[in-house]
Formats: structure tokens, C-alpha cells, sequence
């Protein structure tokens, strides 16, 4: 049941994918990658400036896009 999502899906600013059977699989490897320069934290740290959306929001977001993308093949 593994679905794939890039940085860039998640919010962040390159391709580099990650996989997982849930959301929180996918965000517990997604999260380190995007504290690890300078490139990612900034355009985290305005992402809820830009974006308009809360945190809450922003996983409600993912968490739908998640149930609605098929599984890997």
C-alpha cells in the first residue's frame, strides 16, 4: 500500500521522493530532508506565510491528497 510523494508535493522546493504506507511513514523521512539546508528552511519558514494555510490545514491538505493518489505499482 505504499504511496510515494516528492518534496516539492510536501511543500518543499526539489524531487527527491519519499515513500510510505501512511502520511506520517512518509513524513518521519520527509521532515529531516527538509531541515537540512539552508534552501529548504527558508522556503519551510515561509510556507505558511505564502501558502495562506495553517499547519492543521496543510496535513488535512496532504492527508486527502494521500487517500486520493493510487498506491506504487
Amino acid at each position: 500500500m505504499s504511496k510515494t510523494f516528492s518534496c516539492r508535493e510536501l511543500g518543499g522546493v526539489c524531487g527527491q521522493a519519499f515513500s510510505g504506507d501512511s502520511v506520517m511513514e512518509i513524513m518521519q523521512q520527509a521532515m529531516p530532508h527538509m531541515q537540512s539546508d539552508d534552501v529548504h528552511k527558508d522556503h519551510i519558514a515561509k510556507f505558511a506565510e505564502t501558502s495562506g494555510e495553517s499547519r492543521d490545514a496543510w496535513m488535512a491538505r496532504v492527508q486527502r491528497e494521500f487517500d486520493a493518489k493510487p498506491q506504487d505499482a
